[in-house]
């Protein structure tokens, strides 16, 4: 659910650190975007939050993915039909105007960033999929969309730290 968070990591390697006084373009060009877009993206995922899909579902899901509790892990139970139209109302009018956003911003980044991104938005989409199909548990949906998180986390931070030493000048130049 929270998507942003890992963008917002991958800007916080990339470009959130302080700025040296001989700060590449290519870091400057990222902090400019970072801190023109995720005031708007982080507003959206507040939305999300705040929605009745979401406020009908947060006993069974949370507020994070990348959090959720043990009871939440072990319920064995399958999404009503309530529940589905909850998620799809959920997915249609609130996660996918912030993923829009989300991978907009990425785009003016490194289509590596929207890459990573696409993948995982696809991978949530399909677990997501096969809750509202009643083929797993609460508890195995959320416990597959925090290993989604984690591991689009993992990639984005590798991304940054790759982005980072691009942006190093070659050892005879420093």
């Amino acid at each position: 659910m929270k998507a942003l968070a890992p963008a917002i990591a991958l800007f916080a390697v990339v470009a959130c650190a302080p700025l040296p006084a001989t700060t590449p373009p290519e870091a400057q060009r990222i902090h400019s975007i970072a801190a023109n877009d995720a005031p708007a993206i982080d507003a959206c995922w507040r939305d999300v939050l705040k929605s009745p899909p979401h406020q009908a579902l947060r006993a069974r899901m949370g507020d994070h993915a990348d959090s959720p509790t043990d009871a939440m892990k072990s319920s064995r139970l399958k999404a009503t039909p309530e529940e589905a139209a909850q998620l799809a109302r959920l997915q249609k009018d609130y996660l996918t105007p912030c993923r829009r956003m989300a991978l907009a911003s990425a785009a003016k980044v490194d289509p590596r960033i929207v890459a990573i991104l696409n993948d995982s938005y696809a991978k949530a989409d399909a677990n997501t999929a096969r809750l509202v199909a009643r083929e797993i548990s609460w508890g195995e949906f959320v416990s597959e969309n925090q290993a989604i998180v984690t591991q689009r986390r993992s990639e984005l931070l590798a991304t940054g730290e790759g982005m980072q030493r691009e942006q190093q000048p070659p050892p005879q130049q420093r």
